[in-house]
């Protein structure tokens, strides 16, 4: 094991556009956290987002990346079940477990001292206490680190399609096709659904279609994509369940208006706030749908998204497209907000 350098590179957000890496100290632990030796990043949509205009609240010079797998090098002296050495995984956040929405069920994003790890665009990362007790996870040696990466993301999909009832043969429909929206359809084929995926993408489309999506939906030039989606369920009564996976308002008004009478829409891609939709009444008590929002992940689902990435349960060159040594982030950062691929892959040896 290497000496660990005072200090390290690390990406950091200055403005819109303006991404610089910087020379700065290496992060301290306390005695129940962990030092994390950068292995490989993934990029995400939230990088893209960040990198053109900032992370709300956010100042200049901060941190910037979340989705993190790397080797231990410095462990606290409270800390069981890690050693240096160890091949592990970070999810990006851990909750609390003890505020009011952690209380009643909600340790998803709703909890109110959500604990974040700093910079997962560096060469090394802290891990705070809070997560090496709850969403640090050992890598067995025959995984990648690109594939054990894909752990923040895919908890997300895992979570957002758990928490979507399914029958075996409802007919599912999941609006975006995004990373995310490609993982929760394939969950949702693997819950024993059938998938109608649409999307503006015939590439991201074709890979939906890899994935065993049983119906692809392009919505260029669709005048009426509920009444045409519709049609595509048995007799066109509408969709058993729907998901949005872009975080667009108008596709949360086709979802809502594209399942059946007592249908269920789960609103998980999320909207920029203030933004607004229009919900017609009737919808909601005459035709008696059930419409909720999740987002993020819990503890559980965080759980069961390693054990699956770990099992091999999911194809992981079809999500993790590209490769970027560090020095290019930017460029791999750039190359997702264009949809080149997937997600990329940042190597920081």
């Amino acid at each position: 094991m290497s000496e660990i350098p005072a200090t390290m590179k690390a990406a950091l957000w200055y403005a819109p556009l303006d991404v610089r890496f910087v020379e700065v100290p290496v992060p301290e632990i306390d005695d129940k956290g962990v030092l994390i030796k950068t292995k490989v990043t993934l990029t995400c949509g939230t990088d893209v987002k960040t990198y053109k205009r900032g992370y709300p609240g956010e100042k200049p010079g901060a941190t910037f990346g979340h989705e993190v797998a790397g080797e231990i090098v410095k462990v606290g002296k409270n800390v069981e079940g890690f050693q240096v050495g160890d091949r592990v995984v970070t999810h990006n956040t851990a909750p609390c477990g003890s505020c009011y929405y952690c209380k009643i069920g909600r340790n998803d994003g709703e909890c109110e001292s959500l604990v974040r790890i700093k910079g997962g665009h560096s060469q090394y990362v802290a891990v705070p206490d809070q997560i090496v007790r709850t969403n640090l996870f050992h890598i067995p040696d025959e995984v990648p680190y690109k594939a054990a990466a894909l752990v923040e993301p895919f908890s997300c999909a895992v979570y957002g399609a758990d928490m979507t009832p399914v029958h075996f043969g409802d007919y599912v429909v999941v609006l975006g096709a995004g990373p995310i929206g490609l993982m929760i359809a394939m969950l949702m084929k693997k819950k024993g659904a059938k998938v109608i995926h649409a999307d503006y993408s015939e590439d991201r489309l074709e890979v939906s279609k890899s994935l065993g999506t049983d119906i692809i939906f392009n919505l260029t030039d669709v005048e009426d994509p509920v009444k045409e989606i519709r049609a595509l369920t048995p007799e066109g009564r509408g969709a058993d369940s729907a998901i949005d996976a872009s975080g667009q308002p108008a596709a949360w008004e086709n979802a809502i208006n594209i399942v059946r009478k007592a249908g269920f829409v789960n609103l998980f891609g999320g909207c920029k706030a203030g933004t607004t939709i229009t919900v017609d009444t009737h919808r909601i008590h005459y035709d008696g749908i059930t419409m909720t929002g999740f987002y993020h992940t819990t503890p559980r689902h965080v759980q069961m998204a390693a054990d699956m990435i770990i099992n091999g349960e999911i194809p992981v060159d079809t999500f993790v497209t590209n490769e970027y040594p560090w020095e290019q982030l930017i460029e791999a950062v750039e190359a997702h907000g264009r949809q080149e691929g997937i997600k990329n892959a940042v190597n920081w040896d």
